[in-house]
């Protein structure tokens, strides 16, 4: 089996409602999917999502496909997807950095390799740990009483776990607004909160003592990406546990951040960290730290997801709910059929690979480009 052609589409979905944190706001989602194809005809699934139009590396969906094209596909084309390793090895050779576009490869290899073995991709990575994947909402920077409004409506769709985005002007308009969905969703209901870097470290340091009373399950990323040593300070100033999220999108910079005993959690993206292959290395770093896990969100579509589901079912340390949420938040699923909600949670996929089909007419209806790499 030999990887022979591709076909690489960019899509544009709008969200339900704008998105709005601290470093910008999204109010369309622009994903990148990749069909990888072998000699034998079968198809491999991969994506790389784009929140605000881009990561915090710099990847767009334009690099993204740019990169797709010019450098790692020609690369990889001819390989056994069997040799996920030895492909990461060739990709890393053929560009620098850029790991959306690699997390793309990696995923659809995954998508191919279980489908190859009639097995799903959770297998692969060491079996499923657990059958579902409490899932946590977003709530953008709002006003209270929207955010009240929707912090309701979610509990009432069974939604376990409210994540609040701060990061306003005032700081103390975050910890009101802390103190208002605590209020209106009541002790039972998860709460967590995530700055976005937005905070200097005494302020963070400040919000971080101000809120503690509202039962806050972790505070994420209260400070700039690079600054470890000021979110160490900030981990050390406070009971909240502290989540690197910016600070630890690769490998390299979990490395620091353990090395610093600056964060207690990781937010591990597959799509940041360059596929299932690295995101499972990141959580097996974590945990010889004493570092737990969670499966960070970008409004992937059910590709996306669907790898999440795979990788936060099998993998013991991802102990916090996690944020799989787009085909809730985008306009319009372009799966075939959606993932299964359940008691809050996603239900890991048990069909082969990932476990996901396109819905082709939907496709079509939000694809911006799209070309095929021989």
């Amino acid at each position: 089996m030999r990887i022979e052609r591709a076909v690489v589409t960019m899509t544009k979905i709008p969200v339900r409602r704008a998105h709005r944190m601290a470093i910008g706001t999204t109010l369309a989602q622009e994903n990148i999917i990749l069909r990888l194809y072998t000699d034998d005809g079968l198809e491999g699934l991969g994506e790389a999502p784009h929140m605000v139009g881009v990561s915090l590396k710099g990847e767009s969906p334009g690099t993204v496909m740019l990169m797709l094209r010019d450098r790692l596909l020609p690369a990889v084309r001819g390989m056994n997807p069997f040799e996920i390793e030895r492909i990461q090895q060739v990709m890393e050779r053929a560009v620098p950095w850029n790991y959306r576009a690699k997390s793309a490869v990696n995923l659809a290899l995954y998508d191919l390799v279980g489908k190859a073995l009639g097995t799903p991709a959770h297998t692969l990575l060491g079996g499923r740990v657990r059958d579902t994947v409490p899932l946590s909402w977003s709530i953008p920077i709002t006003d209270g009483d929207a955010g009240a409004r929707e912090a309701a409506e979610k509990i009432a769709q069974g939604w376990g776990i409210l994540k609040l985005k701060l990061g306003r002007p005032d700081p103390t308009e975050d910890v009101e607004m802390v103190r208002a969905i605590r209020e209106a969703a009541g002790p039972q209901v998860r709460i967590r909160v995530d700055a976005n870097q937005a905070y200097d470290v005494k302020t963070a340091i400040r919000v971080a003592q101000r809120i503690e009373k509202y039962d806050v399950e972790f505070f994420e990323q209260p400070v700039a990406w690079w600054d470890l040593d000021g979110l160490a300070e900030v981990s050390r100033a406070t009971v909240l546990p502290i989540m690197a999220d910016e600070s630890a999108t690769t490998l390299f910079g979990a490395v620091e951040v353990a090395r610093r005993r600056a964060a207690q959690i990781f937010s591990i993206y597959v799509s940041s960290s360059g596929g299932l292959l690295n995101a499972k290395k990141m959580s097996d770093l974590g945990a010889i730290h004493g570092i737990a896990g969670y499966v960070g969100g970008a409004l992937e579509g059910p590709i996306g997801v669907a790898a999440g589901l795979h990788f936060a079912g099998s993998t013991p340390s991802v102990t916090y709910g996690c944020e799989l949420y787009g085909q809730f938040l985008l306009e319009e699923d372009v799966a075939a059929e959606p993932l299964h909600f359940r008691d809050g949670g996603l239900v890991v996929p048990t069909g082969p690979g990932l476990g996901v089909a396109l819905d082709e007419d939907k496709l079509r209806h939000h694809t911006l480009e799209t070309f095929e790499v021989r």
